[in-house]
């Protein structure tokens, strides 16, 4: 055998076997209330398990982030089956997965839709952390999920699920919780500051530890004031990006 033969047997050799299954692109995950470092990781979770899932070949995301990039750096809002079903194409694949990294509720969460050529689409929800939840099974519980998003799009031809509005609910609920957290801090800050105003502030002594127990005083009330802003800030922003998901999902 010639060296030239030799070298085309071994590179053929340790070529990867083609992936025999469908298609799929699984979209950077849109971020709420979570910093982008912390939404890439559950990207991250997810693309681990959908490179595990048997009948799928899964697009490396180098080559999808050039794609979106090329299609404007986003996928756009769509209201109808025919262009959720031209982005799929668009991207070359038979099915495409857009996914919404949740910090709300006191922990973390993935909103997940896989969407096919048609513009058919299901929707779930994991909830990763939180109260009540026992860590380090967070991988477990996407497994769970992604296994049985995937599994409908056996008879995803057949009868279009109508969008479940999740993230919107999701997203409104964490931002009327914020709202009304933020309502209570800012009643405390200002009954600190009346008693601040009217009288000792329940401070007693005198001299210095009298000076210390006042500005201990205001400076809680500065912070839960500052508590406040913020938690109410939080709140006007998830109502609006709640809002916004209901015109996304809207039929």
């Amino acid at each position: 055998m010639s060296l030239l033969s030799f070298a085309l047997v071994l590179s053929l050799a340790q070529a990867p076997a083609p992936c025999r299954g469908e298609r799929v692109v699984l979209v950077p995950f849109q971020p709420v209330a979570l910093s982008t470092a912390e939404a890439r990781e559950l990207e991250d979770a997810v693309r681990r398990v959908a490179e595990s899932t048997s009948g799928m070949c899964l697009e490396p995301r180098t080559t999808t982030v050039t794609k979106v990039r090329n299609q404007g750096g986003r996928l756009v809002g769509c209201v109808d089956a025919a262009c959720r079903g031209a982005q799929v194409l668009a991207f070359g694949s038979d099915r495409v997965v857009r996914g919404v990294a949740l910090g709300v509720g006191g922990g973390r969460s993935v909103a997940l839709t896989l969407v096919d050529r048609e513009g058919h689409e299901s929707h779930t929800l994991v909830q990763l952390s939180g109260e009540g939840l026992p860590p380090g099974l967070e991988e477990a519980r996407i497994r769970e999920a992604f296994g049985e998003l995937w599994s409908t799009r056996l008879s995803s031809r057949v009868v279009e699920e109508r969008p479940k509005k999740v993230w919107p609910t999701v997203v409104l609920a964490a931002g009327g919780v914020a709202l009304a957290a933020g309502v209570g801090f800012g009643l405390a800050a200002r009954r600190a500051e009346t008693s601040l105003s009217r009288g000792n502030a329940g401070c007693s002594g005198e001299g210095e530890a009298f000076r210390s127990c006042i500005a201990g005083r205001l400076q809680e009330g500065r912070k839960q004031a500052r508590t406040a802003n913020v938690l109410m800030g939080a709140g006007a922003l998830l109502g609006a990006g709640g809002a916004v998901f209901f015109v996304w999902e809207l039929p």
